[in-house]
């Protein structure tokens, strides 16, 4: 599930391959009027969670990341393992 509420996108529910694709998709649709994400209605993820984000963040285009609020502690720990943390909105914390 994703969607645009004032100008927060939403995403809920899984966030894993079977979904990438489509979530990206939807994503890119509505990026544009986008000024934060909120992901604290993710119930699943793995590591195409972060593909996803790192292709919204690639086309908005404005050369920073929207912020990301409510990331799963797995989405964090991914992307602090990749060192991505601050190419897609997430914050960086040390390990």
């Amino acid at each position: 599930m994703i969607s645009l509420e004032g100008d927060v996108l939403r995403v809920g529910g899984p966030m894993r391959l079977p979904e990438a694709a489509a979530l990206r998709d939807a994503g890119l649709g509505l990026l544009k009027a986008a000024r934060c994400i909120d992901l604290s209605a993710v119930t699943e993820v793995d590591s195409s969670a972060i593909a996803v984000l790192l292709a919204w963040e690639r086309a908005g285009g404005n050369g920073s990341a929207l912020p990301v609020n409510g990331a799963p502690e797995g989405l964090t720990s991914l992307a602090r393992l990749y060192e991505v943390s601050s190419f897609c909105g997430l914050e960086a914390v040390t390990l």
